[in-house]
C-alpha cells in the first residue's frame, strides 16, 4: 500500500514512508532554534536506515542522540558555558522526543517516562533562556491542572499583548516553543503561553482518560480564565493560535469566548471526518465503498502497519490512543465526526489570519478557503504557505521562521491596534 503526499511537497527523501520522512523533517526544521543540526539528523537517519529503518532502529537511535547531547549538555554547564549548555539542552528534548514520538503506548509507564525524560531537558533549559520563562500550572476540572509554560516579552512585569498557542493531535506544550516559533513572537513584544489540553501527551501520560473533547471551548475556558488574570498580560489583547489540529480547537474557541482579541489558524479544519477521510481514501488503489463495515476500516489499519510502520504508529498514537477509541473503525467512522464547525464560524467576531500549505491534500485546502470566505469579522487575511519558499510542508514546518515572522507580524500589528 502506497501512502499520498497529504504533508508536504518538497521532501527530504530519508525513507521510503512519507511519515517517517515528515519525522525527520520535523525533528531537522527546530534547528531554526539550534535545537538540531543537519548533520546530526543526516547522521541518525542513515544509522536507521542501516539497521533496517524498523520502529525499534528508530526509537533507539533517537534516544541514543537524545542522551548523547544531554551529557554534552552537563559537561557544558560543568564548564560554566550556559549557552552551550542551552543549544544541547534543547537538542536533547529534540530527538528524546522524536524517540517518545513512535514509541509502543501499550508500554504505558516507558512511554511516559521516556516523555518526562525529554521534556527534563526542556526544563533545565529554561533558566538559560535569555527571557522571562516559568512553567504553570492551569486550573481546570475535576482537581486537574493543564501543564503548561508562559514566556514574557521582557521582565518589566508590565501588562502586554500574549499569544495562546494551542498544538494538535500529536505537537504541543513544549513542542510548540520550536514548531510555533515561540522566539519570534517575544522579539515582537508578544507574551506566549502553550499548555496540554485534553487529549495532549503532556497530560494525556498522568491522566489516561483526559482524551480529546470536541467541545474545546471548555479547557480553553479554563485557560482563558487563567491567562486573562495574570498582571503581566493584557486581558483585552489575549490571541489564540492554533497549529494543526489546534486549526480546529481554537476556532471552535474563538466563537464561544468574547475575550479571544485575534485568531490564527494554520489551518484551519472545519470537518475532520472529511479531512481524515480524504488522506486514507487517496491512498488507496481504488476508493471504498461508500457504506464500508467496520471490517473493511479495521483490516485496512492493519494492512497498513504491515507496509508502513510510522503511519500506523501516527494512527495509533495519535487518533485513537488522543480519543480513546478502541478501534480505528470507532475512531473513523464515530468519533472523528464530532470535531466539526458546522454552524460556528459565524459565531467568530475577531480578526483572523488563515494559513494554507501548498503540501496539504485537496480537501484541507477547501477547508481553508471556506474557513476564510465564510468569516464576517472585522479584518481577516489569508496566506498561503507555498513550495517556492520551502513552506509547503504541514503548518509550514519546513520553513519555521517565514511562518513565524508572518504570523506574529500580523498579530503584532492587529493586537496594537
Amino acid at each position: 500500500m502506497a501512502t499520498s503526499a497529504v504533508m508536504t511537497i518538497n521532501r527530504l527523501g530519508f525513507a521510503d514512508s512519507e511519515m517517517q520522512d515528515f519525522a525527520y523533517l520535523r525533528t531537522l526544521a527546530y534547528a531554526d532554534q539550534d535545537a538540531a543540526s543537519a548533520g546530526e539528523v543526516v547522521y541518525v537517519a542513515r544509522k536507521i536506515a542501516r539497521e533496517g529503518g524498523d520502529r525499534e532502529a528508530f526509537i533507539q537511535a533517537w534516544t541514543e542522540q537524545g542522551r548523547t547531547a544531554a551529557q554534552m549538555a552537563d559537561d557544558a554547564l560543568t564548564a560554566g558555558r550556559e549557552l552551550t549548555a542551552r543549544m544541547f539542552l534543547h537538542r536533547a528534548y529534540n530527538y528524546l522526543r522524536t524517540a517518545e514520538f513512535y514509541f509502543d503506548r501499550t508500554q504505558a509507564e516507558e512511554f511516559a517516562a521516556l516523555y518526562d525524560e525529554s521534556v527534563s531537558h526542556f526544563d533545565r533549559a529554561l533558566p538559560l533562556l535569555n527571557t522571562a520563562a516559568e512553567r504553570v500550572t492551569i486550573p481546570y476540572l475535576d482537581g486537574i491542572d493543564l501543564p503548561g509554560y508562559f514566556f514574557a516579552a521582557d521582565d518589566s512585569g508590565r501588562p502586554r499583548p500574549t499569544v495562546v498557542i494551542s498544538g494538535g493531535g500529536d505537537g504541543h506544550g513544549e513542542e510548540l516553543y520550536f514548531l510555533a516559533g515561540v522566539p519570534h513572537a517575544l522579539a515582537r513584544g508578544l507574551n506566549v503561553l502553550l499548555f496540554h489540553g485534553p487529549g495532549q501527551r503532556g497530560l494525556l501520560h498522568h491522566h489516561p482518560g483526559q482524551v480529546f473533547r470536541a467541545d474545546a471551548e471548555v479547557p480553553f475556558g479554563s485557560v482563558l480564565d487563567y491567562v486573562t488574570a495574570r498582571p503581566d498580560v493584557r486581558a483585552d489583547r489575549v490571541a489564540l493560535y492554533g497549529l494543526s489540529f489546534g486549526g480546529y480547537l481554537t476556532p471552535r474557541a474563538a466563537a464561544h469566548d468574547r475575550r479571544v482579541a485575534a485568531l490564527v489558524a494554520n489551518a484551519p479544519i472545519t470537518d475532520f471526518h472529511a479531512l481524515i477521510v480524504d488522506a486514507l481514501v487517496s491512498a488507496l488503489p481504488t476508493p471504498p465503498p461508500a457504506d464500508a463495515p467496520a471490517e473493511f476500516w479495521n483490516g485496512l489499519y492493519e494492512q497498513i502497519g504491515a507496509a508502513d510502520w510510522a503511519l500506523q504508529a501516527t494512527m495509533d498514537n495519535y487518533m485513537l490512543w488522543t480519543t480513546g477509541a478502541e478501534t480505528f473503525a470507532d475512531y473513523l467512522q464515530n468519533m472523528s465526526r464530532s470535531f466539526t464547525l458546522d454552524g460556528l464560524l459565524p459565531q467568530i467576531s475577531c480578526p483572523t489570519l488563515t494559513l494554507s500549505s501548498d503540501g496539504e491534500n485537496e480537501v484541507a485546502h477547501r477547508q481553508a478557503r471556506h474557513f476564510h470566505e465564510q468569516l464576517d469579522v472585522p479584518h481577516k487575511t489569508f496566506y498561503r504557505l507555498t513550495t517556492e519558499l520551502g513552506a509547503d510542508s504541514h503548518c509550514g514546518i519546513s520553513n519555521i521562521a517565514l511562518t513565524s515572522t508572518l504570523v506574529y507580524d500580523w498579530l503584532a500589528d492587529v493586537l496594537s491596534s
